[in-house]
């Protein structure tokens, strides 16, 4: 159950994370061309995506997530030690590999979302999907006594 769970927060959270980074990224291209945006534009633009993109876009991510944990998955049973770093790429990966595919099944090189035709707009949703990764990893229950059992975020914001 927990790792059910696990998987709905980072769905969720890399949802969020990749419609309001969407939509901040296309607001940001109107200032670039001398458009005014005030903050309640940017609010509403986030509230609405949020709502509108959730029947096409929130299932892409959820695929994305479920191919890309499960190969880390595999990964994982040989290199137990890389758990966390293997959940952040298959993240990223997945929402890279998600956008890829939907880019050919579009054909003629149309990026099915707008954003990703830049680079950053690439990224900003690749990190969003490695956010989830965290966020996944994060909640999965470990093994007592292990190496690979410390927490996500001890792993990551820990001097040594």
């Amino acid at each position: 159950m927990r790792v059910v769970l696990a998987f709905v927060a980072a769905v969720v959270t890399t949802y969020i994370l990749a419609v309001v980074s969407y939509g901040q990224l296309n607001l940001a291209n109107l200032v670039e061309m001398g458009l005014s945006v005030d903050a309640s534009t940017r609010f509403y633009t986030a509230s609405n995506d949020l709502f509108g993109m959730m029947q096409i876009y929130l299932p892409v991510i959820a695929v994305a997530l479920l191919l890309g944990f499960l190969i880390a998955r595999l990964i994982i049973r040989w290199v137990p030690q890389l758990r966390t770093l293997a959940y952040v790429v298959a993240g990223f990966a997945g929402i890279f590999a998600a956008e890829a595919a939907l880019t050919i099944v579009v054909g003629s090189g149309i990026h099915p979302l707008a954003v990703t035709r830049t680079t950053v707009g690439l990224l900003s949703q690749c990190v969003a999907g490695a956010i989830g990764g965290l966020v996944f990893v994060s909640m999965l229950p470990t093994k007592t006594g292990d190496s690979a059992s410390r927490s996500a975020w001890e792993g990551v914001f820990s001097r040594r």
